[in-house]
């Protein structure tokens, strides 16, 4: 009887022990996990993010890439340059993979179909600082606007925070 006991006890620490030991490895494999997962992988569905110059944005996220986030919102759809995000405050689900074609997309596709659009967009710098006009021209690093003033401005793709336009 006092053998059963004992061996009871020991069974019952050998066990908790074991208990320790796998949660242990599951607490490295999550740390893993999460030290391979980009801020990226958690946009998925609707979001709320920060965006230097541009403050709070919410939307559906339709794409995510290493350059651009695209989302899709209530009274306007907004291109944000990645490199401008400067928090994420929430996220329905993780973020869908893209597609080859979408991995790749960047500001020169994205300008050159809001060009042939011929719409009024709005671009917010990282400054604060916003251009309202249409695209004309689409360089290897910079928009050319047309202003309602008739006046062309030049803005370089390092200063774009978000790109918007009318849904």
């Amino acid at each position: 009887m006092r053998w059963d006991r004992l061996f009871d006890d020991l069974e019952g620490q050998a066990a908790d022990l074991e208990l320790a030991e796998r949660d242990a490895l599951v607490g490295e494999l999550r740390d893993g996990d999460w030290a391979e997962t980009s801020w990226r992988d958690l946009l998925g569905g609707r979001v709320a993010i920060e965006v230097r110059g541009a403050g709070r944005l919410d939307g559906v996220v339709s794409l995510v890439n290493e350059a651009i986030i695209r989302l899709e919102g209530d009274a306007a759809d907004h291109v944000v340059a990645t490199r401008a995000v400067t928090a994420v405050h929430e996220a329905q689900r993780r973020a869908d993979e893209p597609s080859l074609v979408g991995a790749r997309l960047g500001w020169g596709q994205v300008l050159r179909a809001l060009r042939d659009a011929g719409e009024e967009i709005r671009i917010r710098l990282v400054d604060g600082s916003s251009r309202d006009g249409v695209v004309d021209v689409v360089g290897r690093d910079f928009v050319r606007l047309r202003m309602a003033s008739g006046r062309d401005q030049v803005v370089v793709w390092t200063a774009i925070a978000v790109v918007s336009g009318r849904t």
